[in-house]
């Protein structure tokens, strides 16, 4: 599975790619949501995984845009907010999977398992 970390924080970054790498996943890590947007858009990632809070571009910002430009890719998001109204937020942005931080491995896997086009 080819993935794409956006994720301006390095040790959450570092977790996810361990996380995954260690399951032979290949991930490509942005740090900037503009970054993070172009780099979504090549379309050759099998899932997409974006903090919500990003510089440049926010999570919510870089899926409602993947999806208008019909990006069909499952894209998860990752959160340290668990408060009702973000979770509705998410949805409507179009968001396949909902994480909260701090990440717990089992639950990327999960969404791996779950979402990640085959390849």
């Amino acid at each position: 599975m080819r993935g794409l970390l956006v994720e301006d924080e390095a040790m959450n970054a570092e977790l996810v790619v361990a996380a995954l790498a260690s399951d032979g996943h290949e991930i490509t890590v942005e740090s900037d949501g503009l970054d993070g947007y172009a780099r979504a858009g090549s379309g050759i990632f099998d899932l997409i995984v974006l903090d919500m809070n990003l510089p440049g571009m926010s999570g919510s910002e870089i899926c409602r845009s993947l999806r208008a430009d019909g990006t069909r890719t499952p894209i998860v998001a990752l959160s340290a907010s668990v408060m009702p109204d973000e979770l509705e937020a998410g949805r409507r942005a179009g968001f396949d999977a909902y994480l909260t931080k701090p990440i717990a491995p089992a639950a990327l896997r999960d969404a791996i398992r779950r979402y990640a086009k085959p390849a």
